[in-house]
């Protein structure tokens, strides 16, 4: 009987410590983040939990340190207190404690006591999104990104990639929707050197190449000049474009690629040996464009020597 009492005579003594720890005589009734306002004062309030801590009346004073600096705080009442706090510069972030004084009785006796809290912080927050002007676009179109507080470096990233961004104004934000494969659906976020923040999925819808030719026909030997289009200015890097085809011995024609700052490019494709099949684009963030190609023999017949034939141009 003694080995069952023992073990739950232990858990009453924890259980007692873990209450009464959590029973703070200070209690801290400010939030961690207060939003910035046109007066730069912010309240900062505590309260003091009275339950058997002090018996004589009326005798609590409580101060604030904020950041080294010690304030006198007003008493709002018995046990609620209060102190306004006029931010001077432009620091983000205070830390302070609380300090009280009162006084109790002990065996008869009044004594002076003292408590101190612990450490806590404020944010004052100058910098927040509203959102998206829209949360979706194509490669290439320009997005407005809206909320306060925006400075000139901050930049959208989506899906990891750093987006070609324009500071507008402390209000507002413009950038370019990259080129994107695979899911359409990617996370955002604004980089900035006082913090990220997390601006929710941005959906990048694929775009799609246009050609000067629905269709190619040619005979064996002979050229023809294929122009591929796009709506935006190409990116940086450029747009590599994957040419494919089911009848590579009937195309003959160099790789594609679209420069930096231009919409467009041509390339010279040359009939090869008799066949009919199709050529088909690809590149990140495109829809894949399919042109059908028809190859016929030509007058000096199917023994013409083939080569890439391109450079004579």
């Amino acid at each position: 009987m003694k080995n069952v009492k023992l073990p739950l005579i232990i858990f009453l003594c924890v259980v007692t410590l873990v209450v009464s720890g959590c029973n703070s005589m200070i209690v801290n009734n400010t939030p961690a983040q207060i939003p910035q306002n046109g007066s730069e004062i912010y309240t900062i309030a505590m309260s003091i939990n009275p339950d058997g801590t002090y018996s004589v009346p009326n005798s609590c004073s409580a101060r604030i340190v904020i950041d080294g600096e010690i304030h006198k705080m007003d008493k709002n009442n018995d046990f609620e207190y209060s102190y306004d706090y006029a931010r001077s510069s432009d620091q983000h972030k205070v830390n302070y404690y609380y300090e009280v004084d009162y006084r109790k009785k002990v065996n008869g006796n009044v004594r002076q006591k003292s408590k101190r809290s612990k450490l806590y912080s404020l944010t004052i927050i100058n910098r927040y999104v509203v959102g998206f002007e829209s949360n979706r676009g194509v490669p290439g179109s320009t997005i407005t990104l809206l909320g306060r507080g925006f400075e000139k470096g901050d930049y959208v990233e989506i899906g990891d990639v750093p987006c070609e961004t324009t500071f507008v104004s402390p209000n507002a934000l413009s950038f370019v929707v990259p080129i994107l494969d695979h899911n359409n659906k990617h996370h955002a976020k604004l980089v900035s050197d006082n913090g990220d923040i997390g601006l929710g999925i941005f959906h990048i819808d694929r775009v799609s190449f246009h050609t000067n030719l629905s269709s190619i026909n040619l005979e064996s030997g002979e050229k023809q000049v294929l122009v591929i289009t796009i709506n935006f200015d190409a990116p940086q890097e450029g747009i590599e474009i994957d040419t494919t085809t089911n009848i590579p011995d009937s195309v003959i024609m160099k790789d594609i690629f679209i420069p930096a700052g231009t919409r467009s490019t041509s390339v010279v494709i040359k009939g090869g040996i008799a066949g009919s099949g199709m050529l088909y684009l690809t590149a990140a963030g495109f829809e894949e464009l399919k042109i059908p190609v028809e190859v016929i023999s030509s007058n000096e017949g199917t023994n013409a020597t083939i080569d890439d034939g391109i450079d004579d141009d």
